[in-house]
């Protein structure tokens, strides 16, 4: 989650989040204050909600790409939208999913197999 936090900071882009706020704890136990500095760090550049009509977001034409776990209802939606994924799958079937997005249809990619490059 920090990366994530570090990458939407300083990318300087626009962005909506839904993240449910009990799925962030942190080393002291709180859970939110990570989430809570972003909002402040990003304030006019980006939203965090705890929900959100994904069908709607993806249809928006402001959406450019879709970070998501890979699910399959989150694949079909995102695909009948037009918008390209990066999946970064966590369990079950969100890692074939998250394959075919890159391998087999090629509207997306699959996070579960990139490394770090250091030059």
């Amino acid at each position: 989650m920090l990366e994530f936090r570090h990458g939407l900071i300083n990318s300087g882009k626009p962005f909506l989040w839904a993240i449910r706020p009990d799925s962030i704890i942190e080393e002291d136990g709180n859970s939110g204050e990570l989430l809570k500095e972003l909002q402040e760090r990003t304030k006019g550049k980006g939203l965090i909600v705890s929900w959100a009509p994904q069908e709607q977001v993806l249809a928006h034409g402001a959406v450019g790409g879709f970070l998501t776990h890979g699910g399959w209802n989150s694949i079909m939606e995102s695909t009948h939208a037009g918008v390209p994924m990066i999946c970064w799958p966590g369990k079950s079937d969100q890692q074939v999913n998250s394959r075919f997005v890159s391998e087999v249809w090629r509207v997306g990619s699959d996070m579960k197999d990139k490394r770090e490059v250091s030059g």
